[in-house]
């Protein structure tokens, strides 16, 4: 590097803090200095060990005009995708029953909107444009003049997600300032969710950056740039792993059974899952007891329901719970507000590396545990009938079709054959999901610990 750099870091949620700040971007920077922008208190980066300075974000509130062109402009993308790619789940990603009058009057005009405007891509296009024209003058002043204090030489967001985060976009672009906005997750690209204006788009792999293509097509292709992503390096960190017994002595687990990990889901994901959980509980209690393993129980991070304590008191011999390590001002906040503490993260890679395999309703543990090449299972049945829910849709979500032509994870495809399929999976782990490996590789860069070096090279070019 020619020159010393100036990285912003805008960072509006906690995952930004665990897959970016965590990892070894800030080590790849050195040389460089950091700034870190964002809604989260300071004391939210106090495991941060690279130097930096904090500057608080104020999010601005949407005007009236901005939030129904944006609002309007995004379930017409929705629509637009569905048609595009022939899957009506996606329009699963439309909140269709907002909370309050004035949110639902708002979310009608905008579907009214986005229905007479979908087949005319020009007209999508147009409504982002107005959304963005319509922040007031007043509000971009306001972010130049921070930017000015700062004075960065580039810009990164962590993800592309928060629509409040435009007007900064706006005013680096006035300055011109460098913008790179990061993907969040490989299933966001379908849902309409590019709520930032950069100049450059992070990805995770080439079949990402086809992804952005088919739903973003004015986007140049030399603006999508594969980086992979940072958040699977830490499972390439050997000094992170701790022995089988010192882990089963701190969480209280027998080191002489082997442990399966069932790992959970948001209400919203899975509403059924206590009931998944008991379903395995079950059918691991019947196998015999010199093979019977344990269940490790992994919450979801932003669930603290009480669904789950019945059955895990009722099979409290077999499930141990080991709850995530996040720290959580406020149960009743939004989750973003919540960060993973970095003992959470070196849990994690224990957890997948010690566990035979996981069990988990459709999410991406499927590749944190392919990072040891162990596997997964998808648990693929209804408890109910459920007119609002299903497996099937969960399934028929964009973002699997990437499995399409592989065997990359197992199934549980009914309740009875559970015990059969965990006991021969104990046995013979490599004669199941034969492909995630392959997966892994479609829906991440490899080499994997190169994320860091690519986004590094990105920002201080």
């Amino acid at each position: 590097m020619d020159k010393t750099t100036k990285i912003l870091f805008v960072v509006p949620d906690g995952v930004g803090i665990r897959n970016y700040l965590y990892s070894n971007l800030l080590d790849e920077l050195k040389g460089n200095k950091i700034a870190l922008l964002s809604p989260l208190p300071e004391k939210a980066f106090y495991q941060i060990e690279n130097e930096f300075e904090y500057f608080p974000l104020n999010l601005p509130k949407e005007g009236i005009v901005t939030r129904i062109a944006r609002e309007s402009a995004t379930y017409a993308r929705l629509c637009n995708n569905a048609d595009k790619v022939s899957n009506p789940t996606i329009l699963k990603n439309w909140n269709y029953s907002p909370k309050g009058k004035a949110l639902k009057a708002l979310t009608k005009v905008a579907q009214f909107l986005g229905k007479r405007t979908f087949k005319n891509y020009e007209n999508i296009l147009f409504l982002e444009k107005t959304a963005r024209n319509n922040w007031p003058v007043k509000t971009i002043a306001f972010y130049k003049k921070q930017l000015q204090e700062i004075q960065p030489t580039s810009i990164f967001i962590t993800h592309q997600r928060v629509a409040a985060l435009m007007p900064i976009c706006i005013a680096a672009k006035q300055l011109n300032i460098p913008v790179t906005a990061a993907i969040y997750s490989w299933d966001n690209l379908p849902k309409g969710r590019l709520a930032v204006l950069a100049d450059t788009y992070v990805v995770w792999s080439d079949y990402m950056k086809e992804e952005m293509h088919t739903y973003y097509p004015e986007i140049e292709a030399k603006n999508v740039i594969v980086a992979g992503t940072p958040q699977f390096e830490f499972y390439l960190q050997k000094n992170k792993i701790i022995s089988r017994e010192t882990f089963a002595s701190q969480h209280g687990l027998d080191a002489q059974k082997k442990w399966i990990c069932y790992s959970g889901d948001d209400v919203k994901t899975s509403p059924y899952d206590p009931q998944y959980l008991e379903d395995l509980a079950q059918a691991v209690s019947q196998i015999e007891e010199s093979l019977r393993p344990q269940i490790i129980f992994r919450r979801c991070p932003v669930d603290f329901s009480a669904r789950y304590d019945s059955i895990s008191e009722k099979y409290k011999d077999t499930i141990i719970p080991i709850d995530p390590l996040w720290n959580v001002p406020n149960k009743d906040e939004n989750w973003g507000a919540f960060y993973a503490k970095r003992e959470d993260v070196d849990m994690q890679v224990n957890l997948a590396f010690h566990c035979e395999f996981v069990v988990n309703l459709g999410s991406t543990m499927a590749h944190d545990f392919a990072m040891f090449n162990k596997p997964c299972f998808y648990i693929n049945y209804d408890k109910v009938s459920d007119g609002k829910w299903s497996v099937q849709t969960v399934y028929n979500y964009q973002h699997f079709r990437s499995m399409n032509g592989l065997e990359p994870v197992e199934w549980f495809n009914t309740k009875e054959e559970i015990k059969n399929k965990v006991a021969h999976a104990l046995q013979h782990p490599e004669a199941i999901a034969k492909d995630r490996k392959k997966w892994l590789q479609k829906i991440v860069k490899h080499p994997l610990d190169k994320a860091s070096v690519h986004i590094a090279e990105l920002l201080t070019k």
